[in-house]
């Protein structure tokens, strides 16, 4: 069996919170419509662990990434399962965007 997964660039956003000296990471995106997903990384292209340090980094310094992911509906919400994710560069703003030839 073969899984298809799809990929956007995403802005990840982070709650953290602190419970029996236990720190918890919630992460989040919305996306065009505005549509809030939550954010679950699963073992897959790369660890759980690495895709939950990136997806935190990204949060915190308000950068983009990309993602592969399979989209689903629980009980809690929208929900996109991330199976990689990769950095992409900071944009910078105060310059024309580069036209491709």
């Amino acid at each position: 069996m073969q899984l298809q997964f799809n990929t956007r660039t995403i802005l990840p956003s982070v709650y953290r919170s602190e419970k029996d000296g236990v720190t918890k990471a919630y992460l989040s995106t919305v996306v065009f419509s505005p549509v809030k997903y939550n954010l679950t990384p699963m073992a897959g292209m790369m660890p759980v662990e690495h895709i939950q340090a990136v997806l935190e980094q990204a949060a915190d310094e308000a950068l983009e990434v990309e993602i592969q992911f399979v989209e689903q509906q629980t009980k809690f919400g929208a929900q996109m399962q991330i199976f990689g994710v990769k950095p992409l560069p900071k944009k910078d703003l105060t310059q024309p965007p580069q036209q491709k030839l």
